[in-house]
């Protein structure tokens, strides 16, 4: 089996199309890390220029409504006063913060700032979210610059209570860790998913090339197949040598940040007025959790490969088997249909890891129940009932690797 093992493992790392998938990752990793991450554009940003501009436009009303008797006024007027005289002093303390480099102080005023913005913004006809929300004609802008708001809330809390040294690029996401998990939250696990698919998508058709080399290594046709399920996983995990090497080059550039930064996780369960809507958990937690559901993903891709391998013999049906999985929730997926259905049941429901982890996907959904155990119990059930029918097949003669 050790011999069936090493001949699998060459063969793997000399396929001219499994190389080229490292290489164009690796392409697009540091592609991503020279132009992407350093024009890297939060929309909620260290700007001490934007709070003395919206402060000084504040206080020039509040000094010319000094003096001037409320009774006549607009409702709106009044309002604004009262508003104004609560979040001015906020925003000079936090310019003051910021002029003495006293990083906690300054994360302490940010988060009453967010608290005290979003409770007079949210539904508001008054006021009004940052403009940058409201691009690409979302039309839940509003709701997704409220879970912003508190989100950030919650990281300037966990940053005034730190222990380690607070910098811009901690408080902006810039470092290497953070970048990672905006990374995890977006688009990369869809990446990665695909590229193995990749990788898993001939490594049973590629037999029928040298049938009578395999015909000399005397082990069952299932054994083969775990053998071909573990070379694959050890090729998946090659693809986070180009991320790794990316790592430490955002690293060198914007500071590689700690596990111990905060990673807030959406609440549905608490009052947003009363405690907030977010419970805290340590990047590390975060970071460790999405990696063990990403791997259970490979897992479930490439065991489902492997099993159509042997029912089609076809590349094109599994990579369109994959493709349908990995995309399967674009089907249903929409702001708030959790509500009505029951997505947490989907095994597609938790391709999108990091939102998973951090529940972002729950308040996309509308949905208390999606969760990173529920993910992990349905994708690791989905792979032991595949692997089970891949054992199953595989005893069958008619199905029979080389015949």
């Amino acid at each position: 089996m050790w011999s069936y093992f090493k001949f699998e493992f060459k063969q793997f790392f000399l396929n001219k199309k499994n190389l080229a998938i490292y290489f164009l990752l690796a392409f697009a990793t540091f592609f991503y890390v020279f132009k992407i991450a350093p024009a890297y554009d939060p929309i909620e940003s260290v700007d001490s220029e934007e709070i003395e501009a919206r402060y000084l436009t504040r206080q020039e009303f509040l000094d010319h409504m000094e003096g001037r008797k409320l009774h006549g006024l607009h409702p709106a007027v009044i309002f604004a006063i009262e508003i104004f005289s609560q979040i001015n002093p906020i925003d000079k303390a936090r310019l003051d913060a910021l002029e003495k480099g006293n990083l906690k102080k300054y994360a302490d005023l940010t988060r009453d700032w967010y608290y005290f913005t979003n409770a007079i913004t949210y539904k508001s006809d008054s006021f009004s979210y940052n403009s940058k929300y409201f691009i690409k004609n979302n039309e839940y802008a509003e709701d997704d610059a409220f879970y912003a708001y508190l989100e950030h809330a919650v990281r300037y809390d966990a940053y005034s209570k730190a222990d380690y040294e607070l910098s811009t690029e901690i408080f902006e996401q810039r470092t290497a860790l953070q970048t990672l998990e905006r990374l995890l939250k977006g688009i990369l696990p869809i990446i990665l998913i695909v590229c193995v698919l990749l990788l898993a998508i001939d490594m049973v058709a590629k037999d029928r090339r040298h049938p009578s080399i395999l015909k000399g290594f005397p082990i069952n046709d299932w054994k083969k197949l775990l053998v071909k399920m573990v070379v694959v996983l050890l090729g998946s995990a090659v693809l986070f040598i180009p991320l790794i090497v990316g790592f430490f080059i955002v690293g060198l550039q914007s500071g590689f940040g700690n596990f111990h930064l905060p990673s807030p996780v959406y609440a549905p369960h608490l009052d947003w007025r009363m405690e907030g809507k977010f419970e805290m958990m340590t990047l590390g937690t975060f970071l460790g959790q999405s990696l063990a559901l990403l791997f259970t993903w490979f897992i479930v891709i490439i065991s489902i490969v492997l099993l159509c391998s042997m029912l089609f013999r076809n590349e094109m049906v599994n990579f369109a088997v994959g493709i349908l999985l990995i995309f399967g929730e674009n089907f249903y997926f929409s702001r708030y249909v959790g509500f009505f259905w029951d997505v947490q049941n989907y095994p597609t429901s938790y391709i999108q890891v990091g939102q998973i982890i951090s529940k972002q996907r729950n308040f996309y959904y509308m949905n208390d129940h999606l969760n990173f155990t529920l993910g992990l119990q349905l994708l690791l059930g989905l792979a032991a009932i595949v692997i089970f029918f891949i054992i199953l097949t595989a005893s069958n003669r008619r199905y029979k690797l080389i015949k």
